[in-house]
């Protein structure tokens, strides 16, 4: 078998001409004229209208400019984070992952911090309020992060009572609904 196929041996003859019996089965493309006539190099440039940039109707209407102010933006993006915080509660995932969303609230709100440091919108209640949810963030994660370490060491009672579980579950509970209401006040901003 190998043989005849490495020998180049197969079929010789001509086939037989089945197209006009197919003819029907193909579907048939008109061509039609374009609607506009191709450019030519020799023509030269088409004379287009320049645009009106001065014109500020053109600009606010036609082009759509964004009337969102930077502060709305940046807290569109706080109420994201603060809402994975709050499924990370709901679901009670891991210190590590409570502790990486807390980071991020965190940086978010000193970023805001300073970027409206000077401006009108840091008298804002949202703006308080993400400053205020922010700070019980890092210490919710302090705890925890320490809860794990010095339990080990630590009774119960006197110093070691704030870092047992259903302590931690409490703060946790109050951070909760703080972060409802933080949510809904920024949300009530946009």
């Amino acid at each position: 078998m190998c043989a005849l196929l490495c020998t180049g041996a197969g079929y010789k003859g001509s086939l037989p001409d089945i197209s006009q019996q197919f003819e029907s089965k193909v579907p048939k493309t008109e061509v039609t004229k374009g609607l506009f006539k191709p450019f030519d190099e020799s023509e030269g440039r088409p004379n287009y209208k320049k645009v009106p940039r001065e014109n500020k109707a053109y600009i606010d209407i036609i082009l759509k400019k964004d009337k969102t102010s930077p502060y709305i933006n940046d807290l569109n993006d706080v109420i994201l984070i603060l809402e994975k915080m709050q499924k990370c509660i709901q679901k009670n995932d891991s210190i590590q992952k409570f502790n990486a969303i807390a980071s991020s609230i965190i940086d978010h709100a000193d970023y805001m911090s300073k970027k409206y440091a000077n401006s009108p919108e840091r008298y804002y209640i949202s703006f308080a309020k993400l400053q205020s949810i922010s700070q019980q963030a890092r210490d919710i994660a302090t705890l925890r992060c320490e809860s794990q370490v010095y339990i080990k060491y630590l009774t119960y009672q006197g110093e070691g009572e704030m870092y047992n579980q259903k302590n931690i579950d409490k703060r946790i509970q109050d951070f909760s609904k703080e972060l409802d209401n933080a949510i809904r006040i920024m949300k009530d901003s946009r």
